[in-house]
């Protein structure tokens, strides 16, 4: 790992900056993983005399020893981003809930309102019909006395 990617990682806060993190650490993997391979074959020459053996089984266990190290930190930063995740999800759960109370005293709000315009119906209503009795009732007095027609 180089210290660029120590860098990255120590500044990553975020799920999506330690994805971005582990991809670049996947490819330093890729490269080493490709790296031992060509290594070995090194290692496979100088066995029968090509090549310095001692100095190609060095290579090979630092190869191998920054393999090791890059599986640990992938694995160290997967479980980071695991848990960045979590508390972006947890953040982004008390946002909503947040919206939510709002959404439901502004509901509450109007249920108050409504319920207050459903009672001055009422109210109206209720003269409506009471001022409609008093009209009848006159109506059927001037009916009684023979003066319909006013």
């Amino acid at each position: 790992m180089t210290s660029l990617h120590a860098e990255i990682l120590g500044r990553a806060r975020t799920a999506a900056e330690f994805a971005a993190v582990i991809a670049m650490l996947d490819t330093d993997f890729n490269d080493a993983l490709h790296c031992r391979a060509e290594l070995t074959q090194a290692e496979d020459r100088a066995v029968f005399g090509d090549g310095d053996l001692g100095a190609a089984r060095a290579a090979l266990d630092d190869c191998n020893d920054q393999i090791g190290l890059l599986e640990k930190i992938i694995v160290a930063a997967g479980k980071c981003r695991a848990e960045a995740a979590r508390n972006e999800a947890r953040a982004d759960i008390a946002a909503l809930g947040d919206e939510i109370k709002a959404k439901a005293a502004t509901l509450g709000e109007r249920w108050r309102s409504a319920r207050r315009l459903v009672e001055l119906l009422r109210q109206e209503l209720f003269e409506a019909d009471a001022l409609a009795r008093t009209i009848a009732t006159a109506n059927g007095l001037f009916a009684a006395a023979g003066a319909a027609a006013l």
